[in-house]
């Protein structure tokens, strides 16, 4: 398997999936 490197930069504390169904949570959503 090839290594990635994924990086984010999430502004806000205040995001949790039940305000989004697009907010990855999981690394297999990312």
């Amino acid at each position: 398997m090839a290594k990635r490197i994924f990086t984010a930069a999430l502004t806000g504390a205040i995001h949790t999936p039940s305000m989004s169904p697009y907010l990855p949570v999981t690394p297999r959503q990312l």
